[in-house]
């Protein structure tokens, strides 16, 4: 197995804490965006996206959408055990005290997953 492949299997397994649609639903509450430094995570490597627990799982944090914002892997890891409020600068605490808030919408994730997002007949008009 190439090293490529190792780390995606391994990457993937590390995942499995969290269904795909409310990860997926996540990351478009945050736009995609580390609610840290501000980095646009939309043409990111998959593995530089990530969840980040506010209050870790070892502190008793729970995997609720309250809890978990949008980081990349460099945020995510520079954190470490820091309170989140530690290590959030300038208006990062802010937009991520405002966004963790935010409802997540279920449903779009769910149809992006499904391919079933978007009004095909207008769509195809276009």
């Amino acid at each position: 197995m190439s090293n490529g492949k190792a780390r995606q299997g391994s990457a993937q397994a590390s995942g499995c804490w969290i269904r795909p649609a409310k990860r997926l639903a996540i990351y478009v509450r945050d736009s995609f965006r580390c609610l840290y430094c501000g980095r646009d995570l939309r043409h990111a490597a998959p593995a530089d996206v990530t969840l980040d627990h506010l209050l870790p799982r070892s502190a008793s944090g729970l995997n609720e959408p309250t809890n978990l914002v949008t980081a990349c892997r460099s945020c995510n890891s520079a954190r470490g055990a820091k309170p989140w409020a530690d290590y959030a600068t300038g208006g990062s605490a802010d937009r991520i005290e405002q966004l963790r808030r935010e409802p997540l919408n279920m449903e779009l994730a769910r149809s992006l997953i499904a391919g079933t997002a978007g009004d095909t007949e207008l769509e195809a008009i276009r």
